[in-house]
């Protein structure tokens, strides 16, 4: 014989709970302030441009290709261009 779901719930009186306590959380922050936050990207190059010559030569810092930056290219070239703007 299996139970039945009614059996299996259990009712718990509301003052065993302590629900003062439970309901109040901490408000998320509001996702506007993450978005104004620089980006990684962001970050290296202004601390490029403060090291001067002091950056180190093997690490290079190049801004991501977007889909505006192949826009001019003839159609028929921008897939060969963009293999051969990715570092292998």
């Amino acid at each position: 014989m299996h139970p039945t779901v009614s059996r299996l719930i259990r009712v718990v009186p509301r003052k065993l709970l302590d629900v003062a306590e439970q309901k109040i959380y901490q408000r998320p922050r509001p996702q506007i302030e993450e978005t104004r936050q620089p980006s990684l990207m962001d970050v290296l190059m202004k601390r490029r441009r403060d090291a001067k010559e002091d950056w180190p030569s093997n690490l290079r810092l190049e801004q991501q290709l977007t889909k505006d930056t192949f826009k001019d290219v003839m159609p028929e070239l921008r897939k060969t261009l963009k293999k051969m703007t990715k570092e292998r």
